[in-house]
């Protein structure tokens, strides 16, 4: 059998861009004694957030409840003789919440005051990201064949040979990664975010002539 003529290479797509959208992830939780009573206490403490959240400007579409989990709750007791149990204690609600905002920082500074002032002592996550991530995502694959293409034509020019048709391109399956920052502090809350970079790879499989 004669020997594949081929060039296999791997083509990157990278941009560099702004966010438009700040995620806020919300995870709001309440102890008590009851089950029932655990349970109310988070959805009460929730509803509180999300009047916070609306009167940042984030309400209908841009709020969504992602989970609501509850469990027994235990507390370690140590005896007289420093033995140390676990005695139940109750039940531990934890609301999850979503809400989507602009990148302006002066909206985000407000958000997270009304958040803090509104009682519901959440722990809230930030997500910088893009509404146009479909779109972005086809230019990255755009680019990274681009790239593939240009550097099978340096292999072929150096080995002396000539580029022939594109056979197969698989996709690396790097996604889209976002900025991120674990915990948004009040003190952070007014500055620009940095640029997002996008990127992604393809593997383009080319004939030789």
């Amino acid at each position: 059998m004669a020997e594949e003529r081929t060039i296999r290479v791997t083509g990157r797509g990278e941009l560099r861009v702004k966010p438009d959208t700040v995620r806020l992830t919300l995870t709001i939780g309440r102890t008590e004694p009851d089950f029932a009573a655990a349970v109310d206490a988070a959805e009460k403490a929730s509803a509180a957030a999300v009047a916070a959240l609306a009167e940042a400007g984030a309400a209908g579409k841009d709020v969504r409840a992602l989970s609501l989990r509850t469990e027994p709750y235990y507390e370690t007791i140590a005896d007289e003789n420093g033995v140390r149990t676990r005695k139940f204690a109750g039940y531990s609600a934890v609301r999850r919440i979503r809400a989507e905002l602009g990148t302006a920082p002066a909206a985000l500074g407000r958000a997270l005051t009304l958040l803090a002032a509104c009682g519901a002592a959440p722990e809230i996550a930030t997500e910088y990201t893009r509404k146009d991530e479909d779109a972005l995502r086809g230019e990255l694959l755009a680019l990274a064949v681009k790239d593939a293409k240009r550097r099978a034509k340096a292999i072929a020019k150096a080995a002396g040979v000539k580029l022939g048709n594109m056979l197969t391109a698989e996709n690396g399956g790097h996604g889209m990664p976002v900025a991120r920052a674990a915990v948004l502090r009040m003190d952070s809350a007014e500055l620009e975010p940095e640029d997002i970079v996008l990127s992604d790879e393809v593997t383009v499989l080319f004939e030789i002539d």
